[in-house]
């Protein structure tokens, strides 16, 4: 077994392989003779049986010439001789067919000499010597003489000569029908017993190779899956093995050793990377308070306008202060939300009208549209299904898109600048949200990367925007990718579940 256990795998497998088919090879080349010796002994038994055959007609020939013979003794009639010389051509012929048959056999050979001397004998000394007395009306009382006193007497020697060549043929056939019958039975045990041998050595071989290969693969598969897990405390198998399965071992080694010296790292670049972490989020938080302080700064210059003219347009400037009121609640609401994210509270959703909250967004950005020379499209779909979710979330990502798109076109030195939001509904009956820009697009092996973390484009970007989209998507059981648009430009695309009653 160790011995065994240090071969190659592909070694062990040969060695499993070549033992199986040596066992067959063994049991296939008896079956293989047994059968050669099969179908010779049925040729020789085939062979007897004609032979058995040919001296059966052999005998028929000469009984019918002593029928014909005796029919010409009776009644004197010429037309028995007809089939009397007939019967004496067939058994010539049925005795040089049996000397053909037979010329292997000097013994049967000369039986059958013997035979067709008292054939010839019993023609010449007897039925001839009858036909001819039979032809004088004065002498045919001393053929029928002839004939029961030699006639009889030498038939019945035929007939015994006869059955001697039969016996000794029938013998035979017996004994080719007994080694016929062995060699059915060796043939069979040599069959049975190389199946049974190869299964015996296929259970043994899988066995071997259970213990040799797939056992230790699966503890090399146990350890790796806990390494990926982070337990570096677990014993890598197999290490001091000298096949595949060693250096396997090796290299999970040199994993795990790995894994030891990356958490050592992480753990020292821990403080680096909640500093950077800590820059991203400032950066993140202003970018978002920033657009409702804007706002509410544009309203207050345009209430304080409305008050200073003469006369004051009341209704105006508490238009204005009313938008004030909305800025700052806006503002409140993703301090709210930021605050809950810190905490890991979950963040409350509501009822969502999907068009109502695009033109809320379009409304924020049109007039940096319009300073950037942006022409502004928007498709809403009507009867949209409303659906559930948190509405400063969806717009945070609504505008994160839309300002990249503005972004990506504003670098465009000539050509349209268009930007088209639209909205529909998708084939699973959900909401689909597109942001289309006529910019420079992406490189298509790019187009799945931009939302990894802290992957950008933009010579002063985070990387962090779109990543963050995605998440705030998936979290509302949608999707978020891009596409290229004709002719030019990228797509931005999200679903969003509907709200099932």
């Amino acid at each position: 077994m160790p011995q065994f256990s240090s071969l190659l795998i592909l070694h062990k497998l040969m060695a499993a392989f070549a033992a199986v088919v040596a066992v067959i090879f063994v049991s296939g080349a008896i079956v293989y003779d047994r059968l050669s010796l099969i179908e010779e002994a049925k040729n020789r038994r085939v062979h007897t049986t004609d032979v058995l055959d040919t001296l059966e007609a052999a005998v028929a020939a000469a009984l019918d010439q002593q029928t014909s013979l005796r029919g010409y003794l009776i009644s004197g009639d010429e037309k028995f001789l007809d089939p009397y010389r007939r019967g004496g051509a067939d058994f010539s012929a049925a005795i040089r067919k049996l000397k053909e048959q037979t010329s292997d056999n000097p013994d049967q050979q000369g039986r059958l000499d013997e035979l067709n001397k008292l054939a010839m004998t019993w023609r010449v000394e007897t039925a001839e010597r009858e036909i001819a007395l039979m032809a004088d009306p004065t002498t045919r009382e001393q053929a029928r003489t002839l004939e029961g006193a030699t006639g009889k007497a030498a038939m019945d020697a035929i007939r015994a000569k006869a059955r001697e060549i039969e016996e000794v043929e029938r013998d035979l056939l017996a004994r080719r029908d007994a080694v016929q019958k062995l060699a059915y039975a060796t043939a069979y045990t040599a069959t049975v017993m190389g199946a049974a041998a190869s299964l015996m050595i296929a259970v043994l071989m899988g066995i071997l190779l259970t213990r040799a290969i797939a056992r230790p693969i699966t503890g090399m598969t146990g350890a790796m899956a806990a390494l990926a897990k982070g337990d570096t405390s677990i014993d890598v198998p197999g290490i001091d093995r000298r096949d595949e399965i060693g250096a396997m071992a090796a290299a999970v080694n040199v994993f795990k050793k790995g894994i030891i010296e990356r958490q050592k790292t992480q753990v020292e670049l821990a403080h680096v990377s909640r500093v950077a972490t800590m820059g991203q989020l400032t950066a993140s938080i202003a970018h978002e308070i920033n657009q409702p302080i804007s706002a509410a700064l544009t309203n207050a210059d345009a209430a304080l306008n409305w008050l200073a003219a003469d006369p004051p347009n009341l209704d105006k400037g508490r238009e204005s202060l009313h938008h004030i009121v909305t800025d700052c609640q806006r503002a409140g609401d993703i301090v709210h939300r930021i605050r809950a994210m810190v905490r890991k509270a979950p963040l409350p959703k509501s009822r969502l009208d999907v068009n109502a909250a695009v033109l809320d967004v379009i409304a924020m950005v049109r007039s940096e549209a319009v300073r950037h020379g942006i022409s502004v499209q928007i498709q809403l779909a009507e009867d949209l299904p409303q659906i559930e979710g948190e509405r400063i979330q969806l717009q945070q990502v609504l505008l994160n898109l839309i300002l990249n798109a503005v972004e990506a076109m504003n670098s465009l030195e000539d050509g349209k600048r268009e930007l088209q939001i639209s909205t529909e509904r998708d084939v699973a009956g959900g909401v689909l949200v597109a942001v289309r820009d006529s910019g420079p697009g992406l490189e298509p092996t790019n187009a799945e990367r931009v939302f990894d973390a802290f992957y950008t484009t933009k010579p002063n970007g985070l990387g962090m925007g779109l990543a963050i989209c995605r998440s705030i998507i998936a979290a509302h059981g949608g999707g978020l990718w891009v596409t290229l648009n004709t002719p030019r430009g990228a797509v931005f695309q999200f679903t969003l579940t509907p709200l099932h009653d």
